[in-house]
């Protein structure tokens, strides 16, 4: 599998990939979860997709897009921010330059082996490739909007508990909660270690200039 950083940078060059990674969350968000999310052609898109947004995008070998994340810096309007920032239960959403928002977690079946916890290798390489990139751009925390199966999976994965929380909401069909992570050097060599991932797993790091991006 290969993972992909897209950003304002490299966006023309992968439009393709682009279009099936927003025909991939139209599948999961709209179609399999119910969500009242804003589709056009298929293809699930908000407010929140911007010129400075980036993506990672992991890929199978034959091209087929099986999951992504979206991040976006918390200096900005961001999701968690605005449209759920009720989920903060009154706390200050935060505003950094070294906390981004990871949202728009989407991911389909790789067809290969679960790793030893259970978790599909797909999912795998988006959790390792988030941690990854969070750190080798400075950036000290991600803040998300999570279900309860995703934050159940990511305690799983991670080893470890936010190290903040809001209190569990109920939004549409699912109960969902805003946490944050801490990233560090330590969590992304023990998630490399524990998945088997190849260092660095993401290719094209280079691309995302910050200052541009924000």
């Amino acid at each position: 599998m290969i993972v992909d950083l897209i950003t304002a940078q490299n966006a023309a060059a992968n439009q393709t990939l682009l279009r099936e990674m927003h025909r991939q969350r139209h599948r999961v968000f709209k179609e399999r979860m119910g969500w009242d999310v804003s589709s056009v052609n298929g293809e699930e898109r908000d407010q929140f997709d911007r010129p400075d947004t980036a993506y990672l995008v992991v890929n199978a070998p034959d091209g087929q897009v099986l999951g992504s994340w979206r991040l976006l810096t918390t200096e900005k309007d961001y999701m968690a921010s605005t449209v759920f920032r009720h989920l903060f239960d009154g706390h200050t959403p935060p505003s950094a330059p070294n906390v981004w928002e990871c949202s728009r977690f989407a991911v389909e079946s790789s067809g290969l082996a679960q790793t030893t916890d259970g978790i599909d290798r797909a999912t795998a390489y988006l959790l390792v490739s988030i941690v990854e990139c969070a750190f080798t751009y400075g950036i000290d925390e991600l803040v998300t909007v999570e279900d309860i199966a995703v934050a159940r999976l990511m305690h799983r994965a991670l080893g470890m508990k936010p190290s903040w929380h809001g209190s569990v909401h109920t939004l549409g069909n699912t109960r969902a909660m805003v946490a944050r992570y801490p990233v560090t050097g330590d969590l992304v060599q023990r998630l490399r270690t524990k998945y088997g991932a190849p260092t660095p797993i993401i290719r094209q790091f280079g691309l995302w200039q910050l200052p541009e991006a924000a």
